[in-house]
């Protein structure tokens, strides 16, 4: 007879904020299960003893008149502890719950089971983790009563349920590694992991055995790997699924015929000149994609037809490739097209949905490959080599997780992409671990090959790296990102440079990626943790890091292999070892005093900025290039000004210190790469990368490679030389102040590497958007004549859905008045329309502001009111946007450019302000200094193009009839207002009193037809 399901309890608390030291609980909930079994419940409502706010009313439905007459929690606690007793609880974020109760006295000790934390490790590619969508990706149903306390307590126990299921399923080999992660005792998910681990050897008699002994080091030897790569996916997958992936089929498509017919009737091609008589059809649009393709020729082609539809640029580009001729003429290649998205999500749908549709219209099956960035696959070598050892500390919750959740995903992927992973951000760092992108990373033996030539995974076929590489190889459609091109084409095993027919999606914000690809950053942090991981002297006397682990086989005469403990005693070093670790101290010296000299650097800037130092002189602007004012983010941008600050020379010598001493870590770290390689071929273990010490060795190289890449940046940094990078000194963005200084580099006028190593111009149609009916901005910024790239913009009209309307009496953004009189017509418009506004600020401290002024006069008006920072991220407003009625959101940042996929359009879009860039950040700013009319040629074009695309994605992914309000008066009052209402597609019109809005509104929503 099997063993019993153990009893738990099941709990959800529903309260008044998110502070268990300021706010109340609301309702309790608890179900005592054993296995599917209810055991019991409880259920009561409690009086807060303080009002309950608005958003939890509308989000849990409960009233301040159901709270009449119920108890205080006093009065229920000791009935809830003897409910719960000493079980184990489950919850949702049970943390969270749990907390509440801790702090009134309650399960102090009880073991706690986080169905977040256990979903996010076993449904590793979830898109998001609320209770809900974890429910019905697991095939619950979710019961319209959602947020309720008993609801969601039933809904946590049925999802416990399913993955408890699911982690029964698991491979033994891998639910062991799962329990001896080096994670802290108190992440929930360690002790349910190992009491699971212990269930399983008893259930299969495998108490006290170890998964991997004698034989499964046999076994080991005889493969050359580790055998627990058989567990993975990736061993099951046939030969024939390793071929380039073909597009799945489509159901129900619509013929070509149709699909073309939609062009025709909803597509108008405006030309760049401005005496054409009248605009072109999709034929047009059609006729110059493929005259570029055949020709090879630049096309700049602008496609506005509302969310992510660039059908007229796609659909010509896959007739061409299948067009091809039955026989390739000889000295030809076979037509082929590489497609750059701006992101990963861009790219999944491209790949998974927008293709098949286009390839099942014109009846064709190419096979369609994905590359990833260098960092973008599970590497295979390191899994099994360093990923899971200690080398710089116990591991922290959110690293164990995503370990935990890298194990369980590589049973399921077939191609080791990072973009099928959801990775919170706390978990990037395990990512780091294990990712790709170092392989090729040169040995400092130059004759041993690199650890990618080497790798015996890659040569038997597991390597997820050398698969794409197969895959693209063979495929006619290429679909990578921005900075997956950026990538290949600046590497020397370029695989996509082959491809010279290139259609670049979303291409104004390719100059956006570049700055960001090509930036790198000289960090305090970062510095102390690489050394870290090469080795340390911990304050017990004991040695940590990848030195340590490789202790047996780096000390002379060693045993060979790495240790078995996570740290070692200085009995188990030499003294050359013992030199090593020191090199490292005083390198992590240096890199301290470094930093302080930074801090006391960006310290003195600041004062002067304030115009302590100067006597009042410059008033506005200081001669460094920063604004007088206290604020201690302001970055200093390092320039030959810098050398006038008064510490300049005490950095200087700090640098030229830290430089000595990392080049004496980067020379250790070759030496020990040396000796590791070297033991292992004395040994006789395994083929050259197959070993445990070669994993090691190719750590280290990856880190010496780092270090030498920093050490780099340090010295051009230092230089204060006129070059096309701009080096500039900032805070960290989290206080403490002046304890962690961060220099960065950024590029600012980068070459677009987007031509054939011949030099010859192979540039795809790229859809990029105009500025005022002209593409001289987007041509100058990809360094293209004018007579050699012609452009066209494919648009859809919108003056019988969109009403544009920029009143004529508001204040300008910098006038006093302008805050206030923005809230109160926001207040006026939201309670005309219910709701159903989203609002666009360009600075964090103005949604703010508003959020505070706005949000109690109109929560007392039934609105809910939800700000991006405040009550969530861009991903969670959505959804909340998506299923409440009578809301707002108030966004930032994210919400202008990257938007994404909604399923529910706007009644009415605010626009606050224009999005200009701002020309104090340091790499704007050397970028505004190339243009001799910064306003007309930067600033304007910018804030054009970042306009029309988020309202592109925002107001016209969908046939909603909606409103635009542009509450910037200055596109009315400056002369380049109209530069700017030009750019964006023809839609209706109104200029009146803002006093005037919302009966306009309200009138062109019920009305029908355009008020042209």
């Amino acid at each position: 007879m099997g063993k019993k399901p153990l009893v738990r309890v099941a709990l959800d608390l529903e309260t008044t904020g998110l502070q268990a030291e300021h706010d109340a609980i609301l309702e309790v909930a608890a179900i005592k299960f054993q296995g599917a079994t209810v055991l019991d419940t409880l259920e009561t409502l409690v009086a807060p003893g303080r009002p309950v706010p608005y958003r939890v009313q509308r989000l849990t439905g409960i009233t301040p008149q159901q709270l009449t007459g119920v108890p205080q929690f006093e009065s229920i606690a000791q009935k809830l502890q003897q409910f719960i007793d000493d079980l184990p609880i489950v919850g949702h974020s049970i943390p969270f719950d749990v907390g509440f109760l801790r702090r009134r006295g309650l399960v102090r000790n009880n073991a706690l089971i986080d169905t977040f934390e256990l979903a996010t490790v076993l449904l590793p590619s979830l898109p998001s983790y609320n209770l809900g969508q974890v429910a019905a990706a697991l095939g619950i149903m979710v019961a319209p009563e959602r947020h309720r306390a008993m609801v969601d307590t039933e809904l946590a126990m049925q999802v416990f349920l399913a993955l408890h299921q699911r982690l029964q399923a698991v491979d033994l080999a891998l639910l062991k590694d799962l329990a001896n992660l080096d994670a802290p005792h108190n992440w929930p998910l360690l002790a349910f992991f190992r009491q699971e681990l212990r269930f399983r050897q008893e259930k299969e008699g495998l108490r006290g055995v170890p998964i991997r002994g004698s034989l499964g080091d046999r076994f080991a030897a005889q493969l050359g790997m580790d055998p627990r790569v058989l567990s993975f996916a990736i061993a099951h997958e046939s030969d024939a699924q390793v071929n380039a992936v073909q597009t799945p089929q489509v159901e129900t498509t619509p013929p070509a015929l149709n699909i073309l017919e939609q062009m025709k009737n909803i597509v108008e091609v405006i030309p760049e000149q401005a005496n054409q008589a009248a605009p072109l059809g999709y034929r047009t649009a059609r006729k110059a994609v493929l005259e570029a393709l055949m020709q090879r020729t630049t096309l700049l082609m602008e496609v506005t037809l509302g969310g992510s539809d660039y059908t007229p640029a796609l659909l010509p580009a896959l007739e061409w490739l299948t067009g091809e001729p039955f026989e390739t003429q000889p000295g030809t290649s076979p037509r082929r097209l590489l497609i750059a998205c701006s992101n990963q999500q861009s790219a999944r749908r491209l790949i998974e949905t927008v293709l098949p549709r286009l390839q099942a219209s014109l009846k064709s099956q190419l096979p369609v490959a994905y590359l990833a960035e260098h960092g973008g696959y599970l590497c295979t070598h390191r899994w099994f080599g360093a990923a899971l050892r200690r080398t710089s500390g116990e591991l922290t919750a959110e690293q164990a997780r995503g370990l935990a959740k890298q194990g369980i995903w590589a049973q399921q992927t077939l191609t080791g992409e990072r973009s099928e992973l959801t990775m919170l951000p706390q978990e990037i760092t395990a990512w780091e671990r294990i990712s790709s992108g170092v392989e090729r990373i040169p040995s400092a033996d130059g004759r041993i090959a690199s650890a990618y030539d080497r790798c015996v995974y890659r040569r038997k076929g597991y390597c997820f790296v050398s698969r794409a590489e197969e895959r693209v190889k063979t495929a006619k459609i290429v679909v990578t990102t921005h900075a997956g091109l950026l990538d290949d084409l600046t590497h020397s095993h370029s695989l996509l440079a082959a491809i010279d027919r290139r259609l670049i999606v979303d291409a104004d914000l390719l100059e956006e990626e570049m700055s960001r690809w090509s930036s790198a950053e000289l960090e305090q942090t970062h510095l102390l943790g690489l050394l870290n991981t090469i080795g340390t002297e911990l304050p017990d006397g004991r040695y940590q890091g990848l030195l340590a682990l490789g202790a047996p086989a780096l000390r002379e005469n060693g045993p060979g292999g790495l240790s078995t403990t996570p740290t070692v005693s200085k009995s188990e070093v030499d003294t050359r070892m013992r030199t090593w670790f020191q090199t490292l101290h005083h390198a992590s010296d240096a890199v301290s005093n470094l930093f302080s000299c930074y801090g006391q650097l960006l310290e003195e800037f600041l004062q002067h900025g304030s115009g302590s130092n100067n006597g009042g002189r410059d008033k506005g602007r200081n001669s460094y290039g920063g604004r007088s004012n206290d604020r201690t983010d302001q970055p200093l941008r390092l320039t030959g000004e810098t050398r006038n600050l008064g510490t300049w020379t005490d950095v200087e010598r700090a640098w030229q210190q830290t430089a000595q001493r990392l080049q004496h870590v980067i020379d250790l770290v070759h030496e020990a790469e040396r000796v590791l390689l070297t033991t292992q071929r004395s040994h006789h273990r395994l083929d050259v990368g197959s070993g445990e010490e070669d994993s090691v060795a190719s750590e280290l190289a990856a880190i010496a490679w780092k270090l030498l890449e920093q050490k780099r940046l340090g010295q051009q940094a230092m230089a204060l030389a006129e070059s096309d990078m701009v080096y500039w000194l900032r805070m960290p963005p989290a206080p403490p102040p002046f304890v962690q200084q961060t220099v960065q580099q950024r590029l600012v006028v980068p070459p677009v590497p987007l031509t054939t190593p011949s030099g010859e111009h192979s540039h795809p149609p790229v859809p990029v958007l105009y500025g005022d009916n002209n593409s001289s901005f987007s041509r100058a910024r990809f360094g293209l004549e004018n007579d050699a790239c012609p452009a066209l913009s494919a648009a859809t009209e919108h003056h019988e859905q969109t009403l544009l309307y920029p009143p004529n009496d508001v204040p300008e953004p910098n006038m006093p008045q302008y805050q206030r009189s923005l809230d109160e017509t926001f207040i006026q418009l939201a309670t005309a329309l219910e709701g159903q506004m989203v609002i666009l600020y360009t600075s964090h401290a103005s949604l703010r502001s508003s959020y505070a002024a706005v949000k109690p006069v109109l929560e007392g008006r039934g609105i809910l009111v939800l700000g991006q920072g405040v009550d969530g991220s861009p991903r969670q407003l959505w959804q909340l946007f998506n299923s409440q009625e009578h809301v707002i959101v108030l966004g930032t940042g994210n919400f202008w450019d990257n938007i994404g996929e909604i399923s529910r359009v706007p009644v009415c879009t605010f626009i606050t302000r224009l999005p200009m860039p701002v020309l104090n950040d340091p790499p704007v700013a050397a970028r505004a200094e190339h243009y001799s009319d910064q306003l007309h040629q930067l600033t304007v074009p910018v804030a054009s193009l970042r306009l029309r695309r988020a309202l592109n994605r925002l107001v016209w992914s969908e046939a909603t009839r909606n409103v635009v309000i542009l509450f910037d008066r200055r596109v009315l009052s400056k002369e380049y207002g109209s530069t700017i209402l030009h750019s964006l597609p023809r839609s209706s019109q109104r200029q009146a009193a803002v006093s005037h809005m919302p009966e306009t509104i309200l009138d062109w929503l019920t009305a029908s037809g355009s008020w042209e």
